[in-house]
């Protein structure tokens, strides 16, 4: 987040309808450009003064002159050789937070071609149980968990951060949902039996200058993307590479046997690295701004499941 930006706080869902992306309703600050459809009228309620239909004044956190990243020259090693991922990252080109009002080049936010990315490819009747209601309780916010926390991020537009160390520890933090997932770098071999969890049993391998991560044991809790339930055999395949020192690349392979007819492979996603000096960590979270019963009042039968978009996951 940059400092003196305000940002709301936001209610997020997994969309079962939307391929890999998880849709986030997010309440915009109201210093984006504007185009009405027609001159307003003269009134108190005219702020500003506008001609030809667009809104005439200086965009606060100059959103209008954001622009792509150079690459910035290679990407940093660790005293081992590896690429270093250490850095705060985000789903854009421009190296700061951005969201879909700002006024900002399309290249700049360009995230991900999302028009080739392909649905997944049931087995034969898994997809009736794969896709069966969330059992999650009204008003509760559920874990994002792997590999959804960074999928979403088409629609979250939030940073996370990678602290690479040497002698094989990753850490990756993430400002929304606020979670830490450490990922294992030395080479160890997956645990025998791993305890379910939300981020999994991650390892690692290198693959010339990509980072190739391992996660097994992701809880059968945690809806996958696309809004789907996986087996106890799911594994997720991460493969990030930094490009140059401003860019990295994450693309997404998901295989589980029972469910899937055959892996599921993710566009890659563009991220790139904070290039403000004062960019600084914030606390965003999930609150209970809404009730199960005022959502039915307003949907009636069309109220969202479990009381609310956030529990779609």
């Amino acid at each position: 987040m940059m400092r003196g930006m305000d940002r709301r706080f936001r209610s997020c869902a997994g969309s079962a309808g939307a391929v890999l992306t998880a849709l986030c309703m997010i309440s915009t600050p109201a210093f984006t450009q504007t185009r009405n459809p027609e001159p307003p009228r003269e009134g108190p309620h005219l702020a500003v003064p506008v001609t030809g239909g667009e809104v005439k004044v200086p965009v606060a956190g100059d959103f209008d002159k954001v622009h792509l990243l150079p690459p910035g020259g290679p990407a940093p090693r660790l005293p081992d050789g590896h690429i270093d991922l250490s850095g705060r990252w985000y789903p854009n080109r421009a190296g700061r937070m951005l969201q879909v009002a700002y006024p900002v080049p399309v290249d700049a936010f360009f995230h991900f071609d999302r028009d080739k990315e392909k649905p997944p490819v049931f087995k034969p009747g898994a997809e009736a149980t794969a896709r069966r209601p969330s059992n999650i309780p009204p008003g509760e916010c559920g874990q994002a968990g792997v590999p959804n926390t960074l999928l979403e991020q088409a629609g979250q537009h939030a940073p996370f951060e990678f602290i690479h160390l040497p002698g094989g520890k990753l850490w990756q933090m993430f400002e929304y949902p606020m979670n830490v997932r450490l990922i294992h770098a030395d080479g160890r071999p997956h645990l025998k039996n791993p305890d379910p969890s939300y981020n999994g049993d991650a390892v690692t391998r290198w693959e010339g200058d990509t980072l190739v991560i391992d996660t097994i044991g992701v809880t059968t809790d945690l809806r996958s993307p696309g809004g789907w339930y996986h087996s106890d055999q799911y594994r997720v395949i991460e493969r990030i590479t930094r490009t140059s020192k401003n860019h990295l690349t994450y693309q997404v392979i998901i295989e589980d046997p029972l469910v899937l007819a055959e892996p599921l492979k993710t566009e890659p996603r563009a991220w790139s690295l904070a290039s403000d000096p004062n960019d600084y960590w914030d606390e965003v979270f999930c609150t209970h701004n809404f009730e199960p019963e005022e959502y039915k009042k307003i949907y009636g039968d069309r109220a969202p499941n479990a009381g609310g978009a956030q529990n779609e996951r």
